[in-house]
Parts: structure tokens; C-alpha cells; sequence
């Protein structure tokens, strides 16, 4: 027999209307076909064992939550939706309202480790989909998941899915566009800014696989770093701390002599690009130039 991980009923502060529309599952899905999915975590399991997620005979069991403070049951129907799958499964008037607890305390929704696969067509897949989507531990598309910290399911669909890994294409392409035109300077200094600086004595190949590598794993954040206007005036301030014309002190800035520039590095960048800080911006890139 199936072991299953009860869930009680929970309290949650969202109202029992307050759905997301604009990024919803069931707004994109062309067949009505939605999935349910556990949200891969990181753990120590291998992601190929049977237990990485879930283990196969097992699943867990999710529960209609309730409004905090009120204790009214956050179904995600509407008045509307309460009556159209009243009818659509021949219940009486009002088994579906938020306040019939008799009914609400059976409803369970039984998720096994490869998740859930609903038809909306169908009213019972319906009225799954919406407590689903109205339930603070799923996340209702791809890209709300990033949003919802408490998420540990998605819905998903073949559509969704596809639309999100067109994204992730076009974003990766356009990084690789930008790394393609860059000179082996610039590349260096994505390398200083994100933290990954390649040593003195490295190779152009090496500085290339290095920054090929962060663009291949993590290309908004490579993009992100270039596109940054104060890019340049990053890659400077930790050649500064390198050749030691700036100090650093836990998150303090300093000169050599102990002027404060900045108690962070965005301090530090603002106290450089002042116009009236210009004269110490000048004297460490004398320094600097001589040190190198």
C-alpha cells in the first residue's frame, strides 16, 4: 500500500480570488492538458536514485488550505466556479462553497513521485487545477516557481515548457554573441568582477574556457555584468585591491593612508564616479599604471 505524507490543512494570507492570471498554466495550454511535478531540490541523494525526489511507491497528500486570520477555506473558486462544476458533477447547490467543510475536510489530492496529470475537459481535473492553483505550495508556470519561495510543486504543460526553454535559448545565444566580439581584456574583467579572475600568468585559452564556462552555466548573469554601466569601474576597483593602491577591510574600502572611499563596494563606485572625488580617481590610476 501506498505510503502517503499527510498534509493538514494549512493557513495561507492569500485570498481565496487572488489568483495569477497573466503567467498561468492554464492560459497558455492549447489541449487542456496540465502537469503537476514535484520541484527538483538540491540534496545529497544522485539525481538518477528513486528516492532523488520521492520514492516510486510513495506520494504525498495535499489538502485545501485556509485564509490566515479568517480560517475560510482558500478553495480558488469563484462563486461562478463553485456552481458551473456543481452542475458539471451533478452535486447539490453549495457542496463546493468555501464554507462547506464537510466537503472540503474529504478533498484530497494524492501526488506520487512523477507527479500529476490533469485534463481540465475534464470538471473533477477542474476542480483539482484550481485548489491547485490557489495553493501556496504550487507554483501555477515555469516562471513563477522563481517567485514563490514556498513553491514545491509547478504546473506545467508541453507548451509552457517549450516556451520556457525558447527563452533560455534566445538569452543563451545572446550571450554568446556578446562573448564572441569581446577581446581578451574584457573577457578578463568578467572574470575579475564575477569573481572567477584568471591568474597573471594565464593563457588567452584559459581566460576563454573560463568565461565560455560561466557563459554556458549562467548566461543572465554574465549578461548582467556586462550590461552593467559601472561594468568597467568594477573590474578597476578590484585591480586596486590587487596591486594593493586600495585596501579592503571586511566590506570597507579604504587608500593605503586609511581615507574611507566606501563601507561597500556600491559606496566605493559612487565615491569614484563623483566628480568632485575625480583627483583621487586619477592619482589611483597613476598608481595603478605604475604598479602594473
Amino acid at each position: 500500500m501506498a505510503k502517503a505524507k499527510k498534509t493538514k490543512v494549512e493557513e495561507v494570507s492569500t485570498s481565496n480570488a487572488a489568483v495569477m492570471e497573466s503567467e498561468s498554466v492554464y492560459n497558455t495550454v492549447q489541449n487542456n492538458k496540465v502537469t503537476l511535478k514535484p520541484i527538483k531540490k538540491h540534496g545529497w541523494l544522485p539525481e538518477d536514485h528513486d528516492g532523488s525526489i520521492r520514492y516510486s511507491r510513495c506520494f504525498e497528500r495535499l489538502t485545501v488550505q485556509s485564509q490566515r486570520g479568517t480560517g475560510i477555506l482558500n478553495t480558488g473558486l469563484t462563486e461562478e466556479d463553485e456552481r458551473r462544476l456543481e452542475n458539471k458533477m451533478n452535486m447539490n447547490s453549495g457542496t463546493l462553497s468555501r464554507y462547506n467543510t464537510d466537503y472540503w475536510n474529504k478533498f484530497y489530492i494524492d501526488v506520487p513521485s512523477n507527479g500529476k496529470e490533469l485534463d481540465t475537459k475534464n470538471p473533477k481535473d477542474e476542480l483539482t487545477y484550481l485548489v491547485l492553483k490557489a495553493h501556496q505550495r504550487v507554483a501555477n508556470s515555469e516562471l513563477e516557481r522563481f517567485d514563490s519561495p514556498f513553491a514545491e510543486y509547478i504546473m506545467t504543460s508541453v507548451e509552457q515548457e517549450a516556451k520556457v526553454e525558447n527563452k533560455k535559448s534566445k538569452l543563451k545565444r545572446k550571450a554568446y554573441k556578446r562573448f564572441s566580439n569581446m577581446s581578451t581584456t574584457e573577457m578578463a574583467n568578467v572574470l575579475k568582477v564575477m569573481g572567477k579572475r584568471a591568474g597573471a600568468d594565464a593563457s588567452v585559452d584559459f581566460i576563454e574556457a573560463q568565461l565560455d564556462k560561466i557563459v554556458t552555466d549562467n548566461p543572465r548573469g554574465f549578461l548582467e555584468t556586462v550590461d552593467d554601466p559601472t561594468f568597467e569601474l568594477r573590474a578597476f576597483i578590484d585591480d586596486c585591491l590587487k596591486e594593493r593602491v586600495l585596501v579592503k577591510n571586511g566590506t570597507k574600502y579604504t587608500l593605503p593612508g586609511g581615507d574611507v572611499v566606501g563601507f561597500t563596494l556600491e559606496q566605493a563606485i559612487e565615491y569614484l564616479q563623483n566628480p568632485d572625488n575625480q583627483e583621487v580617481y586619477i592619482d589611483l590610476k597613476g598608481k595603478l599604471s605604475i604598479s602594473k
